[in-house]
């Protein structure tokens, strides 16, 4: 849905629920979320949202990008 809504509107997209992981948050940013909120997970885990920046930190280091907002929007349909 987030793909679909970051495409129809003109103001940036938040993506939400869900996110738990760098992979989770990836998915939301790379379908055109220009932010996260990371929830639920902060009960589960206190050290959730280091740990979903350390992963998307490694991300961009292994994938040799300089900017996370590069991602942002770039799923292709």
């Amino acid at each position: 849905m987030v793909y679909q809504v970051a495409r129809g509107v003109k103001i940036p997209v938040i993506g939400i629920g869900g996110i738990r992981t760098a992979e989770d948050a990836l998915e939301f940013l790379i379908a055109g979320a220009r932010a996260i909120e990371i929830g639920t997970a902060n009960f589960l885990d206190p050290a959730a949202a280091i740990k979903i920046i350390d992963g998307l930190e490694a991300f961009c280091r292994r994938k040799r990008i300089q900017r996370l907002q590069s991602v942002v929007g770039s799923l292709k349909c």
